[in-house]
């Protein structure tokens, strides 16, 4: 279920460029990350396994979340991706999979979108109502449990799930009525 503070997070996914960034995880920003045990573990797994393609960003909020940036590519195609890690016991994986669907589209969207999270379990697919798909995966950790190498796998995963399911998912965003109604819209596959 997407909050207020979900929606305002993944606000500023949408208005990121086609540029690549990457900074090297080493400066903590703010009080965030120092304050935010689970960020800091993150930020410094990061640094050990020399992986620099996160940007990182601080907010302003009461749970001292510290959001990581970076893309995913699936089928020729650049997708924005960030995890949101705070000091609640969730931490969220959210990929952009689409902006912009048309209103007269949205409908058999969330169809199969519908489809996909039932046959999904770790994956949550949802649409807003301004036309943007959101995937979510969302994981739960203490302070305690906090796993940073489980984070690596589920970006895995997450790369692997997209490469099975963007083509058919864009073909529904893209067909028209015809098509569907002739039975030539894709069905979500089970992996």
């Amino acid at each position: 279920m997407a909050t207020k503070r979900d929606d305002a997070k993944a606000s500023g996914e949408e208005n990121t460029t086609g540029k690549e960034k990457s900074v090297k995880a080493s400066a903590p920003r703010g009080k965030g990350v120092e304050t935010n045990a689970k960020a800091l573990q993150f930020q410094e797994f990061l640094m050990e396994n020399d992986i620099n393609v996160f940007s990182t960003e601080t907010l302003d909020d009461e749970y001292q979340t510290v959001v990581f940036r970076s893309r995913v590519e699936t089928k020729g195609q650049i997708l924005p991706m960030a995890i949101f890690i705070d000091t609640s016991v969730f931490t969220l994986i959210r990929t952009q999979i689409v902006s912009g669907i048309a209103a007269d589209k949205r409908d058999r969207v969330a169809e199969y979108i519908n489809d996909l999270n039932l046959k999904y379990k770790i994956f949550k697919y949802y649409l807003r109502p301004d036309g943007l798909v959101y995937l979510d995966i969302c994981l739960p950790f203490v302070d305690a449990t906090f796993d940073c190498k489980m984070i690596q796998l589920m970006l895995s995963v997450l790369v692997q799930h997209l490469d099975s399911v963007y083509e058919d998912f864009m073909r529904i965003v893209w067909s028209r009525d015809s098509a569907i109604e002739n039975g030539d819209a894709p069905a979500a596959k089970k992996k």
